[in-house]
């Protein structure tokens, strides 16, 4: 088949070959590290894909099942078997769901590795709004700066809001703002655009995650946990009235959230998950 339209290839291999696949937004200047930090050191025999967000604006209507269709397309159309599903922080979220709807598809249900899982809601959201405004702090004056934070935390605190609908919100505050921002910057109004569209597809994709349940694919995952108390499992278990997360495995490591996928010994730990032959049975 063609190159793939909506994964992106981190590592390719024969056709034949199995497919890990990798769920994550990941975006150019953020501190994180990514899967293309971790894979070269998997020394994988199949290839590696990673999502690419669709582009939408968010809205509480979007159906999550449509979300996850074109994803779940191209890989049933490429043929190959899937080794295994990764997902990082809120795209652990995605990985849950897809591991699911693959095992129903192939007869060896792919491998579930997550790194630092975190369940989408309203603060997951305002605080993943917060590092957006945070990397824009060089375009946008400290007033506009100021005034998506204040939008934010008042948004936040309306009772009832759900997760998508807080995304939207705040993307249709964020959008003029973040436009005349770009533009003054001297960006043109093209390139502008898609740096903002780009927002607006990151706030789908947690509004999105907001509503899917990852925890049956999480049920059997092995999770990769960091010593950030804000992250993952550290922080779902710190909160107060929140069901215990069910897990198959779980590792621990004394590094940062952000530097997890570019600790040499979390990719040691993972390589050895991933190994050829090593598909959990169904």
């Amino acid at each position: 088949m063609p190159s793939p339209a909506v994964w992106n290839v981190v590592l390719d291999a024969a056709s034949d070959a199995d497919v890990v696949l990798a769920t994550d937004f990941p975006v150019t200047g953020r501190n994180e590290g990514g899967f293309t930090d971790l894979t070269p050191s998997l020394e994988l025999d199949c290839a590696l894909w990673q999502t690419v967000a669709p582009a939408r604006v968010p809205g509480p209507g979007i159906d999550q099942d449509e979300y996850l269709a074109p994803w779940l397309a191209e890989v049933a159309a490429s043929g190959r078997t899937v080794r295994a599903v990764l997902g990082y922080c809120a795209g652990s979220v995605f990985a849950g769901a897809l591991a699911e709807r693959i095992a129903a598809r192939q007869p060896t249900a792919p491998q579930v590795v997550v790194f630092d899982p975190e369940l989408v809601d309203v603060p997951t959201v305002h605080l993943q709004f917060g590092r957006v405004i945070g990397n824009m702090t060089a375009v946008l004056t400290p007033a506009e700066a100021d005034e998506l934070a204040g939008a934010a935390e008042r948004l936040a605190a309306r009772p009832g809001i759900t997760p998508a609908e807080f995304a939207a919100e705040l993307y249709a505050i964020f959008e003029p703002i973040g436009s005349a921002a770009l533009r003054r910057a001297g960006l043109d109004e093209g390139y502008a655009g898609e740096l903002v569209a780009l927002v607006g597809s990151f706030m789908t994709y947690l509004g999105v995650a907001a509503g899917l349940d990852p925890r049956p694919g999480w049920s059997r995952a092995t999770v990769i946990t960091s010593a950030s108390p804000a992250s993952g499992l550290n922080r779902m278990r710190a909160t107060p009235g929140l069901a215990p997360i069910g897990v198959a495995d779980e590792v621990r490591f004394d590094v940062e959230h952000r530097d997890l996928l570019r600790t040499p010994e979390v990719a040691t730990t993972v390589a050895g998950l991933l190994g050829a032959g090593s598909q959990a049975r169904r």
